[in-house]
C-alpha cells in the first residue's frame, strides 16, 4: 500500500514536471516569435535608412549659382507701393534654392540675407565656384505704367550659344507655370552678372513691380513658388537638353 503510494506520488510529480516542460516550451516561442518579429522591423528600418542614405547622396554633380538681384540700403531696386525688389528677388531664391537642393549636388546663393553684394562680385562667386550654370532673379519696372506686365529672361548673345538655350529653356517653363504675360528672350550685352560669368547664364525679370495687379501676385507666397517651379523645370530642361546633344555640333558649344 506504501509502494502503492509512492508511486501515486511520482506519478503525479512526473506529470506537474511535463506540464512545466510544456509551459517553458510555451514561453520560448513566444519570446522567439517576439524577437523575430523584432528583428525584422529592425532590418527593414536599417534597411530604409540605408535607402534614405543612397538617394540623398546619389544627387547629380552640378553646381548652381542663384543670384538674388540687389540687396541692401545702396541697392535696394525698385520700389513701388511700399514693396521691394531686394525682398521679392531673395523670396523667389529662397525658394528656388530649396527645390535645386533636392536634386543638385551643389546650390549657392550670392546672398543669404539684405545686404549689397557688387555686381562684380556676383559674377566673381560663380567663377569661383566653377558653376555649371548661374541665374540671376530681378523684378522689372515702368514709371508712370501700371498696367505692362509679364515675364522675360535676358542672356549674353556674344557669349555661348548655351546661354540662349538656358534662357529659351527657363522662360518656357515659368510662362507654363505661371500662366503670365510672354514677353519673351532678349539679348544683352551690357548686364555684368550675365557678361562676366564664365558659364551659361541668364537674367530672369519674374514680373513688374509697376503693374498693380502683378505687384500683387508677385508677394503672393503661392505665386513665388509657381515662378520657382518654373524657373527649376526650366533648369531641369536644359540639362537634359545638353546632355541628349552632348555628341553633337550644336552640343559642342557647351
Amino acid at each position: 500500500m506504501k509502494n502503492m503510494k509512492k508511486n501515486k506520488y511520482r506519478y503525479k510529480k512526473t506529470s506537474r514536471k511535463r506540464l512545466n516542460r510544456k509551459k517553458i516550451g510555451i514561453i520560448l516561442l513566444i519570446i522567439t516569435t517576439i524577437v523575430f518579429f523584432m528583428y525584422n522591423n529592425m532590418k527593414q528600418k536599417y534597411q530604409s535608412a540605408e535607402t534614405i542614405t543612397y538617394q540623398k547622396a546619389n544627387k547629380i554633380d552640378k553646381c548652381i549659382v542663384i543670384d538674388a538681384g540687389h540687396g541692401g540700403e545702396e541697392e535696394p531696386g525698385c520700389i513701388f507701393g511700399n514693396v521691394y525688389e531686394k525682398t521679392i528677388c531673395l523670396q523667389i531664391a529662397e525658394k528656388l534654392k530649396t527645390k535645386l537642393e533636392k536634386e543638385y549636388e551643389k546650390v549657392v546663393m550670392t546672398r543669404t540675407e539684405d545686404i549689397n553684394v557688387y555686381l562684380n562680385e556676383r559674377a566673381r562667386i560663380a567663377n569661383r565656384e566653377n558653376a555649371d550654370i548661374f541665374v540671376s532673379i530681378h523684378q522689372n519696372a515702368l514709371e508712370d505704367d501700371n498696367i505692362t506686365s509679364g515675364i522675360e529672361t535676358w542672356y549674353n548673345p556674344v557669349k555661348d550659344t548655351n546661354s540662349m538655350m538656358l534662357a529659351k529653356h527657363i522662360q518656357e517653363n515659368i510662362i507654363n507655370s505661371t500662366n503670365a504675360n510672354d514677353l519673351g528672350t532678349k539679348e544683352s550685352k551690357g548686364l555684368i552678372v550675365i557678361k562676366n560669368t564664365q558659364m551659361p547664364s541668364c537674367l530672369v525679370e519674374t514680373g513688374f513691380l509697376s503693374s498693380t495687379e502683378e505687384r500683387s501676385k508677385l508677394i503672393d507666397e503661392n505665386y513665388q513658388e509657381k515662378i520657382a517651379e518654373g524657373i527649376y523645370n526650366g533648369i531641369k530642361s536644359y540639362f537634359n537638353y545638353t546632355e541628349e546633344n552632348k555628341d553633337t555640333p550644336e552640343g559642342n558649344n557647351v
